[in-house]
């Protein structure tokens, strides 16, 4: 059955009633779905310069589609179903030697286009380790001690590799990996590297390539955005992604928002977006949010907030960040709850993830609920990851954050203890004394973390706890895994378009993986939980996955100048019978 969508404050219309369209229509319509790219770094001097955005992800029935994947298969809609089209914004720039923002999704039914990542900020002698962040397409690394971000399978590649040795200048950033080919590794260090090329489509009826990455920079030689609307990046500077292309941006500069384009043979059978006509077919172009509505919908859902979507069975009601829920008549619903995840500790632990309560068979009347959706915890520097904030649906028990993962820098000998929370988050690694213990769950939303460890040669930090098992102890090879996350609620995940989808099941908060100085990555638990970082290097471990509830993976590294990684943000579900 189709999802039918709508943002908070509007209606989704749905399956019922008795007029259909009529006979000509077969309902099958063709899609281009592009996200927000992300934004650029920014650099903290002059001489260490930061990584080009990603571009966002790009995910098409006509042409090509993204990430060198096969297309995809058109799309059979209900002619009694309306469908919300979600455009994505650009990610934002980088400020003051940050790494730029990730863009926003774009959804078309449960076609979901992953926001390009950020490019790395440009490092100095405190901060030279600001990865490039995954996406859609991955953002670009801002040395060679840091990484570049990872692409989305079937949506776009990774970001180009930085140039340049920390603490010596000059360092040049990675282009953003777009949508056709990865990001250019720096050319040297005091030359960019070009952002990644994006990928032609003709569904308007003419080719227009999307999602180019946006250009890295150096302190010489100007580099070049994707085609398909990736930002140029000179000395210091870049320009942004250009608007509805999901092209990401160059330094200091906003990634380009995204776009939505549907297609279907014949005379127009429905309203929402630019209608136009070409070789046949007709065309509905979306380059801001809105409402494809085929004639015959009707039946309204039983309340109004949140992101709402059917299966044909249920109705649901998703919010990605805090607002109201108000029913328009007394129901029952279940409601599922998943607070903020851990962030990763520095040279340290995993975080934990958010913790996960389901509060089945809830009477509403009806009246406004609000709604709170708990944000990740924070990275910091030199210090353990920040708590996930609680997450709450009305006066119901709330989900408590996520346990941040233990820091190695500290002024005591063995390593630092995870932090409490839903699910607890990693004891530190220490290459001298013990390692600290994994922070304790919340009864019945998550489990424990694990221990990190002294074993050479990795000091692998203790993997963050989730919502189905305690994370793992760090070994002497590498950081602990975080602990898997909850798979019971795979169908709301497919009938929403959240969760981390793996092999087609959606898992919700997964526990972040500790850290090491070995050769061999903590793995982040099912549900989004971000790797940890290995090697000698100051590395940040991977952000936990967005509106999942999952820690973030631990930091790599000994000695001065290292950072952890955020936690994901919560997620709150509210589903109730059509």
């Amino acid at each position: 059955m189709p999802i039918i969508s709508t943002l908070a404050g509007g209606s989704a219309r749905g399956l019922g009633g008795m007029r259909t369209f009529g006979p000509t229509w077969d309902g099958i319509v063709d899609y281009l779905v592009v996200a927000g790219g992300g934004g650029g770094g920014s650099s903290a001097s002059a001489g260490f310069y930061s990584g080009g955005g990603g571009a966002g992800g790009l995910r098409s029935t006509v042409t090509a589609t993204g990430g060198g994947g096969s297309l995809e298969t058109t799309l059979t809609l209900n002619p009694l179903s309306s469908y919300y089209v979600t455009v994505g914004a650009g990610g934002a720039a980088g400020a003051s030697a940050s790494t730029g923002g990730t863009g926003n999704n774009s959804v078309f039914n449960n076609i979901v286009a992953l926001g390009g990542g950020g490019g790395g900020g440009g490092g100095d002698s405190a901060k030279q380790n600001i990865n490039g962040l995954r996406g859609g397409s991955g953002g670009g690394g801002n040395s060679t001690v840091s990484t570049a971000g990872a692409g989305t399978s079937g949506q776009g590649f990774a970001g180009g590799l930085g140039n340049g040795t920390w603490q010596v200048t000059p360092q040049a950033g990675g282009g953003g990996g777009g949508a056709g080919a990865a990001g250019q590794d720096a050319v040297s260090a005091g030359q960019g590297g070009n952002g990644g090329v994006g990928v032609a489509v003709a569904i308007s009826g003419s080719s227009v390539y999307y999602s180019g990455g946006g250009a890295g920079v150096g302190n010489t030689t100007p580099s070049t955005g994707g085609l398909g609307g990736g930002g140029n990046s000179t000395f210091n500077s870049g320009t942004a992604g250009t608007a509805n292309t999901g092209g990401g941006g160059g330094v200091i500069a906003a990634g380009g928002s995204g776009i939505v384009i549907l297609r279907y043979a014949g005379s127009q059978k429905a309203t929402g977006g630019t209608v136009t006509t070409s070789g046949g077919y007709t065309i509905h172009t979306f380059t801001s949010s809105g409402t494809f509505v085929p004639t015959g919908a009707s039946v309204a859902a039983k309340a109004t907030g949140g992101s709402i979507s059917t299966d044909g069975t249920y109705w649901y009601h998703t919010f990605f960040s805090s607002g109201t829920f108000a029913p328009t008549q007394s129901l029952t619903a279940n409601i599922l709850v998943i607070a903020g995840g851990g962030g990763g500790g520095a040279a340290g632990g995993g975080g934990g993830a958010g913790g996960l309560l389901e509060h089945s068979s809830q009477s509403l009347t009806v009246q406004n609920y609000t709604v709170t959706v708990g944000a990740g915890g924070v990275k910091n520097f030199e210090d353990k990851g920040g708590n996930g904030t609680n997450s709450q649906f009305g006066s119901l028990t709330a989900s408590v954050g996520g346990g941040g993962g233990g820091s190695d820098y500290i002024s005591t000998a063995a390593g630092e203890n995870g932090s409490n929370g839903g699910s607890g988050g990693g004891g530190a690694q220490n290459p001298t004394s013990g390692g600290g213990s994994g922070g304790t769950a919340t009864s019945g939303q998550g489990f424990n973390g694990g221990s990190g460890v002294n074993s050479v040669p990795a000091y692998g930090g203790g993997g963050g706890g989730g919502a189905s098992a305690a994370g793992s102890i760090g070994s002497g090879s590498a950081g602990g895994n975080g602990g898997n996350g909850s798979s019971a609620y795979s169908s709301w995940g497919a009938a929403t378009g959240t969760g981390q989808n793996v092999s087609g099941t959606l898992y919700y908060a997964g526990g972040g993986a500790g850290g090491s100085i070995g050769s061999t990555v903590g793995t982040g638990g099912l549900g989004g939980g971000g790797n940890g970082a290995f090697g000698a290097g100051l590395l940040s471990g991977v952000n936990g996955l967005t509106n999942t509830g999952s820690g973030g993976g631990g930091g790599s590294g000994a000695g001065s100048g290292g950072s952890g990684s955020a936690g994901g943000s919560g997620i709150v579900i509210i589903r109730y019978a059509i």
